[in-house]
């Protein structure tokens, strides 16, 4: 029986670096601070730096908020893994589907390297997708961690209930098990960052006043607008999703909506 291949998750730097490692059964498991059990990510940068000999090639593959480190050997399960990254130079785009190496350090802190196994060249606009995709996943981890803080003994079934899929669900009561403490809102914080750098600010001055009379004059019930109505009313004016999307991280990072349950956007009325 073929094995089932393990899921690949669309993290920032951050989210692995601040990573925590697990041996179970003489394996070592990578958990993420929203929870994530993750052994295949898809990262995606601009090569910052190159190092390169017969028996290894390492480069440094930079998100908009900090650095992924890529690691390719000549040998072992993957000969073309080196050859791969060999064909990227400093200042490329990037994206890489790789596996999680922690490897721990002399004072016990682990550090983490991807092992690669698809490297490709991209653009911008291949750039720009996938940070508001992680974005996004990375969003959606955070509110189902608070729902689950809400609850006195979180149950997946009952994240499910809300919304949140079984991987999110999950990651939540994860997070909070093996994360007591960890300042959420930092992170949040991090990765908003990541939507500006993405903007295209001479796009989004024409399209985000009509995306945010929308959510203002089609909130009938004061409970929001949901994310779906939105997308349509979008493409109805031309927009396209992913700069709705775009539009709508914008707005919420500049406080003039807010994601009131989930996807369900509301606008803030001025005092």
């Amino acid at each position: 029986m073929m094995n089932k291949r393990e899921q690949d998750y669309w993290i920032f730097s951050v989210e692995l670096r601040e990573s925590k490692v697990s041996e179970e059964n003489g394996k070592s498991i990578v958990i993420t601070p929203l929870g994530l059990s993750a052994k295949r990510i898809l990262i995606a940068g601009t090569v910052s730096s190159k190092q390169s000999d017969d028996r290894m090639a390492r480069i440094s593959l930079a998100d908009p908020i900090g650095s992924f480190y890529v690691t390719a050997f000549s040998g072992g399960f993957n000969p073309e893994e080196k050859a791969m990254v060999d064909s990227l130079e400093v200042d490329d785009k990037a994206m890489v589907m790789g596996k999680i190496n922690p490897y721990r350090t002399s004072e016990g802190v682990y550090l983490f390297s991807i092992r690669p196994e698809l490297v490709s060249k991209t653009g911008e606009d291949a750039l720009r997708l996938w940070t508001l995709k992680a974005y996004y996943f990375a969003k959606r981890r955070i509110y189902a961690i608070r729902e689950a803080q809400k609850l006195q003994d979180p149950k997946a079934d009952e994240l499910i209930s809300l919304g949140y899929s079984r991987v999110e669900a999950e990651a939540a009561i994860s997070s909070i098990k093996n994360f007591p403490g960890y300042d959420y809102q930092r992170i949040l914080e991090a990765i908003e960052t990541a939507i500006y750098s993405v903007s295209t600010p001479t796009q989004l001055p024409e399209v985000r006043s009509k995306i945010l009379n929308y959510i203002k004059e089609n909130d009938t019930d004061g409970k929001g607008c949901k994310y779906e109505d939105i997308v349509i009313a979008a493409k109805n004016m031309g927009i396209d999703q992913s700069t709705t999307d775009e539009i709508l991280n914008t707005l919420g990072s500049s406080g003039e909506i807010f994601e009131i349950s989930l996807k369900r956007y509301k606008a803030v009325e001025p005092e």
